[in-house]
């Protein structure tokens, strides 16, 4: 990618704009990896867990699909809209079409090109350029195996020459979200490289208690990660299961919305069906977004060194 291609996927948020700053805050909330502290919480988002290693999902990986869906039929639209304008408008006026009206079909197709290709090009650009990230923690070796948020490669790193900390992810009207980071430095000082790790924390409002709660939230499920790091693979319970690349609308749907849960009452759960299915009509493009682009976007490739350390099982595959 140039360098105009990486503006426009930061401006578009494929590319996140944080990948090579460490803010105030980051620097005020750093993780000490040889310090235990008392509040543990299990990952929100663990891939696997198995042979000493743990694969977390990178923060924003259940809402992945979003450009993929949104920035396709956006594309499609607007460039569809310039097409008619310039193809199928001027046939239809009840005039003769004078020199006005084709120079105005002339310039409308670049225009269209012009607008609609942002998008596509960030829709194209999460799918096989971005495509699927994720962090190994190898507790035996201490090595972590990330893809990088810099350039979505693969990157192996010590356990204890990456800074983690938290770190603000997105905000806007909607609220704030703030992740779980880890930093590798120049000797300068600047970042050479960073990734994100397990889901991000949603902060609806910019409270002191709402704060707490997500500084809170954060820190105990990196304590999950530091012990796991630290006393062993069996500090913790294991966690079964893994992360299905081929998931159905449904698991997709209830990933994007991995809280929402039916009541087991009847009447309860009548009114759970309803209100989900409103609630997912205006999320239903994100969710069959979000089911391609696990199905069918580019998986990293990592050497085969790191794949004989962690054993071929770990890694998420289709």
């Amino acid at each position: 990618m140039n360098n105009f291609q990486k503006k426009a996927l930061e401006e578009v948020g494929v590319l996140s704009k944080n990948r090579l700053r460490f803010s105030t805050f980051s620097q005020n909330h750093i993780f000490y990896v040889k310090k235990g502290l008392d509040i543990i919480k299990v990952p929100d988002f663990i891939c696997v867990r198995d042979k000493g290693c743990l694969v977390l999902a990178e923060s924003w990986f259940r809402e992945r699909g979003i450009y993929l869906s949104w920035g396709t039929i956006g594309g499609i639209v607007l460039l569809g809209f310039f097409l008619y304008i310039s193809l199928i408008l001027p046939w239809t006026l009840e005039r003769d079409v004078g020199f006005a009206d084709v120079f105005i079909s002339i310039i409308m197709i670049p225009l269209g090109l012009l607008f609609s290709s942002p998008l596509l090009f960030a829709a194209k650009s999460e799918l096989r350029t971005q495509g699927l990230q994720y962090t190994i923690f190898n507790q035996r070796s201490k090595n972590i195996h990330f893809v990088s948020d810099v350039d979505f490669n693969t990157r192996t790193c010590r356990w204890n020459e990456c800074t983690f900390c938290l770190a603000y992810s997105a905000g806007g009207v909607e609220g704030y979200y703030y992740e779980l980071k880890g930093y590798l430095f120049n000797q300068d000082g600047s970042v050479r490289d960073s990734f994100s790790f397990d889901d991000y924390h949603y902060m609806p409002k910019n409270s002191d208690t709402a704060r707490q709660t997500m500084i809170d939230d954060l820190t105990a499920r990196f304590e999950y990660i530091r012990r796991f790091m630290q006393e062993g693979a069996e500090a913790e319970e294991p966690v079964k299961g893994a992360l299905d690349l081929t998931p159905t609308l449904s698991e997709a749907a209830h990933r994007f919305q991995p809280r929402s849960k039916p009541s087991e009452g009847k009447t309860a759960h009548i009114i759970y069906s309803i209100v989900r299915i409103l609630f997912l009509i205006p999320f239903s493009v994100q969710v069959v977004g979000h089911s391609f682009f696990c199905r069918y976007c580019r998986l990293p490739t990592w050497p085969q060194s790191v794949i004989d350390e962690c054993g071929e099982d770990i890694f998420p595959k289709r």
